[in-house]
């Protein structure tokens, strides 16, 4: 994202559609749900970034893609 910003471009990260940010608010979700239940350590950190991790591949191998804005052509 630094590198399109500092070449002038509009970073690729928002308009390609990929999931990115529902993989990582979802992990970060449980892990405060996890805090929040006293769980902490390792296994907690683990069991969140799996998560995350998981269904990011999932959403490139299954081709998912995040919806566009109103107004913006593809």
């Amino acid at each position: 994202m630094l590198r399109d910003v500092l070449a002038g471009e509009i970073p690729t990260l928002l308009y390609d559609r990929q999931l990115y940010a529902v993989p990582a608010m979802l992990g970060s979700g449980v892990m405060a749900a996890e805090w929040s239940y006293g769980l902490h350590g390792w296994a907690a950190t683990l069991g969140a970034a799996l998560l995350a991790f998981g269904l990011r591949i999932a959403a490139m191998r299954r081709k998912w893609c995040a919806p566009l804005a109103r107004g913006i052509g593809e």
